[in-house]
């Protein structure tokens, strides 16, 4: 017994590893079990014409001619019998075939008794004995229907009368109908695949959690390390699991990286030409199953299906797509170009590339997290479990220039802080030049940040010398040239103090704003291009000002953003019912095609001097009202595209472990030297002034009429939640140092939450 007992004494850590890689299997099987086993028979259909009112008999043949450009694997059909006290007995047979070659493509046989005997609207699947793969645009198709009647009854056909497209033709028993029959299409069936990507993941996910104890036990592993890897190896999980597109108007950050690689590999192509209404990219980089917002079963398989597929391309070739990109900045996008110009140079196809592209933003973002951690002398569990937040790793996983933004912003608070607090007696030029490299990329990136540069300040005046003043007042002047410099920036400030109350935080321009008022809003087909540009473009108004989107912050693009594109809801308010729109006050009307007047008027500055009480009402109701979603934007209870019904919500239970890591981290003891009350207090004012900001822009975009702040989201906090958490009381600090089992559980909640988000998506 004692040797037993020595044993497990001695083994304790990697018994400890063994019964946590344990326990993670058996709650993965669990899951598989009771949630993912049953969903193999999953399908992915479209309407290739929903539309029926009539129906045709079927004697001896019908055929269909109509044009498809996706995968098929079957086709439903609105059938019928003729008479419901006589239903058709024999078999059916379908033959489809190319309408341009008359190749035979599949074909299948079924029984006609197991069709509904009756004339409601049923959708009878028909399979087809071969996948019919599409080469990747519009081929046209003859569907042939032969029934081989053994009874009295007949079978019947649902179609909806006149309006054909060209192309399309419907023939019934040797004569032309005027018409187009009922038919969907089926794509995709998850079949076996969901349960191998679930193991993959699952077991992903446990080998994760292995390393990342094995860090934990290895003392002498620094934390900053661990938490490279960490940021590292889940927010590669985030990258399969959301993949490009998913995240808050991923599409616009894509299309400026695509063309800042594409104007790097063309020399023909100077950034100059590049237009914010434009995007230039290769011919080949486009793939309707990849380019949507919201991530099903479907898009994982589909990216598994061409991940390694090259580029199709004979020769490199750039195409310009009428699609918008963000503004006409390319600060923050290098890094995510660069990962898409080396999939230029590879030769690689758009999904592949698109890969490259985020996994760049993820390794620069790691790595600039981990040396935050590094060099900051307080606060080290607070800048780790920010880093590690689902939300932080989910921009951080993807094109969002949030992803560059974030890294920046905790590297340079990191950096000041080292400077002020640190180990450090004497600060040289030297170690001067990279926080102002950092300033210059933040400040103008955006302009809600700018009051980070006051960290300056903290730096003791002994440590700089007697030349303090002067290179503190240099650096903040410089700080305000960079914001002043930047055209959004300016638009945003000129717009902001209009005193016609007109909206342009984001820097539309007053002409782009008289534009939009002129022009119809862009029809349904069209929403998701209508974006705002920043004012040197003369871009469209923003999605509230032109679509009449909602105004609810879960479908708000990003207005606290310089220059951001702001997307409209996937289905506006024009679209709905008028006793769906009318209920509520907090959307725009949209009982017209043009920008009306209330649009145009928001929050201003003179508005707000001029209507405190206005204001005041505004934001507490946003709080009251949409308190929750702000909780959850900030620590990632919320992924995903902001869109309507698009979210991944998280369980709250989840949310709650993540406040009280959040919690843990802001109690954990430091070790070295300790930062002065004052100094706490004025970086927690710092923060706070960017805070501040960030609700102060969203508040601008805010109509007048609208009852809470539009576009305001949690996430806009997070650059600067590691300075929100210094100041905290001393009574309640934690005794022991718990900084790596923080940076232990951080993860282990992050792959629960991989694991909720895994779910979610299946559920869709």
């Amino acid at each position: 017994m004692q040797n037993v007992l020595t044993f497990f004494k001695t083994h304790r850590r990697a018994l400890t590893g063994a019964l946590l890689c344990f326990f993670l299997f058996a709650v993965f099987a669990a899951v598989w079990l009771t949630h993912i086993r049953g969903q193999g028979d999953k399908s992915s259909s479209w309407a290739i014409n929903d539309q029926f009112h009539s129906f045709a008999t079927i004697e001896e043949k019908m055929e269909q001619r109509f044009s498809c450009d996706r995968d098929l694997l079957a086709l439903s059909l609105v059938l019928a019998a003729e008479d419901t006290e006589t239903p058709p007995e024999g078999e059916l047979e379908l033959i489809l075939t190319d309408s341009a070659t008359g190749e035979e493509l599949a074909r299948s046989t079924g029984d006609m008794r197991y069709i509904y005997n009756g004339w409601d609207a049923y959708y009878t699947t028909l399979g087809l004995d071969r996948f019919v793969e599409n080469p990747g645009e519009a081929v046209e198709y003859t569907l042939t229907l032969i029934p081989h009647y053994t009874g009295e009854g007949r079978l019947c056909v649902g179609y909806e009368e006149g309006g054909m497209p060209a192309g399309v033709s419907l023939t019934v028993d040797g004569e032309e109908v005027d018409g187009t029959v009922a038919m969907l299409g089926t794509q995709a069936r998850v079949g076996g695949f969901l349960t191998k990507f679930y193991w993959v993941f699952a077991l992903g996910c446990i080998a994760a959690a292995g390393l990342l104890y094995w860090l934990y036990c290895r003392r002498t592993v620094p934390l900053h390390r661990m938490v490279f890897c960490a940021v590292l190896v889940l927010g590669f999980a985030f990258n399969v699991l959301l993949p490009p597109y998913a995240a808050p108007d991923e599409k616009y950050h894509i299309n400026q990286s695509f063309t800042l690689a594409s104007t790097l590999y063309d020399p023909h192509l100077p950034v100059a030409k590049s237009h914010i209404r434009d995007t230039i990219r290769r011919p080949s980089d486009q793939d309707a199953l990849i380019q949507v917002d919201e991530t099903t079963v479907f898009t994982w398989q589909h990216i598994a299906k061409v991940i390694g597929r090259p580029n199709t391309d004979p020769t490199f070739a750039t195409h310009t797509f009428d699609e918008y990109q963000v503004d006409s900045s390319y600060t923050l996008y290098w890094i995510s170009g660069f990962g898409v110009l080396i999939g230029y140079w590879l030769h690689l196809g758009f999904a592949a590339t698109l890969y490259l592209g985020r996994l760049a933003n993820l390794l620069f973002f790691a790595f600039l997290a981990a040396w935050a951690v590094k060099r900051t002398p307080v606060a080290k569990p607070a800048f780790a479990v920010a880093a590690l937040l689902p939300m932080t790793l989910h921009l951080a996983a993807s094109y969002s220039r949030d992803s560059n933004l974030l890294a920046l912003c905790f590297f340079f608070s990191a950096l000041l802080l080292d400077l002020a607090f640190g180990p450090r007696e004497h600060i040289g030029w030297k170690q001067l030049v990279l926080p102002v490299v950092l300033a210059v990329l933040i400040v103008p990136s955006k302009v809600v940040y700018l009051p980070l540069a006051g960290l300056i300040l903290l730096i003791p005046a002994v440590r700089l010398g007697r030349f303090a003043r002067w290179i503190k007042g240099g650096f903040l002047a410089l700080c305000a040239v960079a914001f002043l410099l930047n055209s959004g920036a300016a638009g945003a400030l000129v717009g902001f103090t209009q005193t016609s109350g007109t909206a342009a935080a984001g820097a539309a321009s007053l002409m782009a704003q008289e534009q939009a008022a002129q022009e119809p809003a862009a029809p349904e087909s069209d929403v998701q291009s209508a974006v705002q540009a920043s004012s040197d473009e003369a871009a469209a108004q923003s999605a509230a000002q032109t679509s009449g989107a909602s105004g609810s912050a879960s479908q708000a693009a990003d207005p606290a953003e310089e220059g951001a594109a702001a997307e409209p809801s996937a289905s506006s308010s024009a679209a709905q019912p008028a006793s769906e729109t009318a209920g509520s006050a907090s959307e725009p009307a949209a009982a017209n095609s043009f920008s009306t007047q209330e649009d145009l008027t928001c929050f201003t500055l003179p508005y707000i001097l001029s209507h405190p009480l206005e204001t005041a009402e505004l934001c507490i109701r946003s709080v009251v009202e949409e308190g929750d979603h702000y909780l959850s934007t900030l620590v990632g209870g919320t992924l995903g595209y902001f869109g309507l019904d698009k979210p991944l919500d998280l369980a709250w239970g989840w949310i709650i472990l993540l406040y009280g890591l959040l919690a843990l981290a802001w109690l954990c003891p430091e070790e070295g030297g300790a930062m002065p009350p004052a100094a706490r207090w004025g970086t927690l004012f710092i923060a706070l002034c960017c805070c501040g900001l960030a609700v102060l822009g969203c508040i601008s975009w805010t109509p007048t009429y609208y009852e809470t702040i539009y576009g305001f989201q949690g996430r806009y906090f997070l650059p600067v939640l590691p300075l929100l958490l210094l100041v905290r009381p001393k009574a309640l600090c934690l005794a022991g140092d718990c900084r790596r089992g923080i940076v232990l559980a951080a993860a282990l909640v992050d792959i629960g939450v991989l694991l909720n988000v895994f779910l979610a998506v299946v559920a869709r």
